[in-house]
Parts: structure tokens; sequence; C-alpha cells
């Protein structure tokens, strides 16, 4: 595909429309607010990301691992109030890096059935009552976008039909109301630092777990280095993520989160794997 199409490569992906959310196989990012663009320093064993979220759902990628910061000594209402963070804050904050960022991204025709899942991961000094503002502000801002749960059972077409114009899921690591999805099942090491091939033998028995039905599940491909710095092994994430068939190893997973994303071809070949999906539903 055209690089200059990833912004919408749901919309021109074959087949694709037959399958549920939780059935898609989808690019995320990994601390998707961490990025060498930041306005705050960072230590570079922060630092997940080359490019911030715009450019990251620009590129075709269409899950985002945030962790969210309330910082109390901002004002009710203040857009610094909720800001993302991996171990310290990067600045970024949730009202303009993210959901400012979502209302640009589907103004521009042609994008608005791409369906972007915002996975809120973890929340650090948060109270009730923080909770509640955050759920008012993404209300206000995004709202109307908002794909409830209760349309789980929704295929893309059948959403596209019946529900146009809301193309987000909100998938929240708390109990909460307001239709949000349960957090994303993330597998993950539960290591930082493992080797490549480690990481590789953890995900070939994580690929074989079933998945229970709707529920969002993610691979965390993504490790430190010896130097304890986030990994760039794009070459692996390349080979092992190759979609040829029906049978490539992508075929054992849905949602595929790493580090410094942009630098692999993980995009097309979760478009590519899409296909090769939906032709299982007829």
């Amino acid at each position: 595909m055209n690089g200059n199409f990833r912004d919408r490569w749901m919309n021109n992906t074959p087949g694709i429309y037959k399958l549920r959310i939780d059935e898609l196989i989808l690019p995320g990012t990994h601390d998707s607010g961490a990025d060498r663009e930041a306005p705050k320093m960072m230590m570079p064993n922060e630092i997940t990301q080359d490019v911030p979220i715009r450019d990251q759902i620009n590129q075709g990628f269409r899950v985002l691992d945030l962790r969210v910061e309330l910082f109390s000594s901002q004002p009710v209402g203040h857009p610094r109030r909720f800001q993302l963070y991996h171990l310290t804050s990067s600045g970024r904050t949730v009202a303009g890096d993210v959901l400012g960022v979502l209302n640009e991204f589907y103004a521009v025709s042609g994008r608005e059935n791409e369906v972007i899942i915002l996975n809120f991961h973890q929340f650090k000094d948060f109270t009730d009552e923080s909770h509640q503002e955050l759920h008012d502000l993404i209300d206000e801002m995004i709202g109307h976008r908002l794909i409830p749960y209760s349309q789980r059972h929704l295929t893309l077409l059948e959403l596209r039909q019946y529900y146009p114009g809301r193309n987000v899921v909100i998938s929240y690591n708390r109990r909460a109301g307001d239709g949000y999805w349960p957090g994303v099942e993330q597998q993950w090491t539960g290591k930082n630092y493992i080797s490549t091939s480690e990481l590789k033998i953890f995900m070939d028995e994580a690929s074989s777990r079933p998945k229970s039905q709707y529920t969002l599940r993610s691979i965390q491909c993504a490790k430190y280095t010896g130097l304890f710095v986030p990994d760039d092994f794009s070459d692996k994430v390349n080979l092992w993520f190759e979609s040829r068939d029906g049978d490539s190893y992508i075929q054992g997973f849905h949602i595929i989160n790493t580090d410094w994303s942009t630098r692999s071809n993980i995009v097309l070949n979760c478009m590519h794997a899409n296909q090769f999906r939906a032709m299982t539903k007829g």
C-alpha cells in the first residue's frame, strides 16, 4: 500500500468490514506518549517512540497505550491537569495530544472508518473524583465518536451502517461506566530485560492461548537492552509478523504493541493479515 494511504488503511482493506473490533489484527504503540519530540525531557529508558501520537495514527497505528498522571496542582479543566507519563511525565496531555489530535484526524475526509482504541492502561495519583473528571473530559471532546461496549457484537460493516461517525473505543483499566470497554488484556513477560529469543518463546506460547469472545487482547512485543533502554529489534518484528497467507504467525495475535513502532512494517503486515482473517468468516 502506498505510504500516503496508511492514514486510512482500514477503509481500504478488502473484507475487513466482516470482522468485529475484537477480531481485528491491529498495530499498536507501546507507551504511546513517550516520544522523542515530547515537550518535557525524559531519561533514555523512558523514551519508546520516535514520533508523537498525531504521527503515529497518521502512519496507521490504531491502538494507543496511555498512562495518565493527575497533576492536582493544575486547576480542574486545565489542559495540563491530565498528562501522559512513562516513569515521569512527557508533557503530553490527554486533552491536546490525544483527544484533540483525534478530532483533527477525523476532520479529514476518508478517515471516518478508521477505528482507534484508546487503552487507558495506568493511572498515577488518581482519585475517584479525578477518574470522573477524565470521563467528563473524554465525553466533552469525543463523546460523539465513542463505540459503546454494548455494541461489541457488531462487525465493522454494521457499525458503519448503524452508527456512522462512531469510531473510537475507550478501553479503561478500572471499573467504569460511560460505555467504556474493559481494559485490554495485556500479554507481557513480566520482565523488562529478556533476550530476543526468550521474548519469541513467550509470544509463541501466548499466541496459542484461547481468547474470550469480545475481549481486547494485546501482545507486548517490547523489551529493554542490557543498558535498560527500549530495544529496537524492528528486523525481528518484520520477520516474525510478516503476513504471507492465512497460516502466517501474525494470525495468532490481535493487538501488537511495539516500541519504535514506525520503524517496522507492522502496519502493512496487519493490513494484509486482516484480509486473510476476514476470509475465515466467509
